[in-house]
């Protein structure tokens, strides 16, 4: 049986959660409609789940993964709801090269693939694989090569098809980096028709990779890569303002197509978004 005064805190707490949720949505009720794309749907989260879901996000069919910067997250997709969280996932061995930056993520076959990296030097980027079930670190992670991620790993996406994973510089990336998903043993770069600029995530659907960009502008496009001819499309424009931040991505299979999430740092930099957008243009 809680306490008097644990009952009393949560529901402070459940108080104060209600109280930002309302602001926020107040803040954010006139943006503009997409163009190209239609939402659906939004679930803001606050307080601790904001710290375990303001980076990345992926899903399974069943559940969102997210991660913070350091913390990782796995929430429910009926109804978005975060229960269960891991606040200490980078490996010991990983920190000690100063990693201390969790990005984008990806899964597949029971395993979450998160892009770890440090900073400010961007000397060390890292694949590291998490059990999807428990969120704890499965003991395996691999280096990338250091010459293709200048700027840090911001990103992985799996191609299930292929059984390869991407990745792509930050800035200005004008290839796809392709490792195989044994070992991330480097198989091949794709040249891509433009290059692509301030990628926050990815994630493939079919065969097109998704690709969520932060540009510093009000359009937040979102962009699609035809993997097997490198071909850049822009699908939609968000119009969400340059005061959001646009982090990582996730797709699901909808009853009519892709849905696909995008995760956003809210104005106030107190909230985020997972916002469920349908392509119609």
């Amino acid at each position: 049986m809680y306490g008097i005064s644990y009952v009393i805190f949560k529901k402070c707490v459940a108080l104060i959660s209600a109280l930002m949720l309302l602001i926020v949505g107040m803040d954010e009720k006139n943006l503009p409609s997409p163009d190209g794309a239609e939402v659906i749907s939004r679930h803001r989260y606050v307080l601790e789940d904001y710290y375990m879901s303001n980076q990345g996000v992926t899903n399974d069919g069943t559940y969102y993964y997210f991660s913070g910067k350091k913390n990782l997250g796995k929430a429910r997709m009926s109804d978005g709801e975060i229960f269960l969280i891991n606040t200490s996932p980078i490996p010991k061995e990983l920190k000690a090269l100063g990693c201390d930056h969790i990005g984008g993520l990806t899964c597949y076959d029971g395993i979450v693939y998160a892009a770890i990296e440090d900073g400010p030097d961007y000397l060390h980027p890292f694949i590291v694989l998490y059990d999807a079930q428990t969120l704890k670190f499965t003991g395996k992670y691999y280096e990338l090569p250091q010459s293709l991620h200048i700027e840090g790993v911001p990103w992985c996406a799996f191609d299930a098809q292929k059984q390869v994973i991407y990745t792509a510089e930050w800035s200005n990336a004008a290839v796809l980096n392709v490792f195989s998903i044994d070992g991330l043993k480097l198989i091949e770069t794709i040249p891509l028709s433009e290059p692509v600029d301030r990628i926050q995530g990815a994630e493939m659907y079919g065969r097109k990779l998704y690709m969520s960009s932060d540009e510093e502008n009000d359009l937040k496009r979102v962009f699609s890569v035809d993997v097997d001819t490198g071909e850049v499309k822009t699908e939609f424009t968000r119009n969400i303002g340059k005061e959001f931040e646009a982090e990582d991505l996730t797709v699901y299979e909808g009853e009519n197509g892709p849905v696909i999430c995008v995760l956003d740092r809210g104005a106030r930099r107190k909230s985020m978004n997972l916002t469920k957008y349908i392509i119609t243009g």
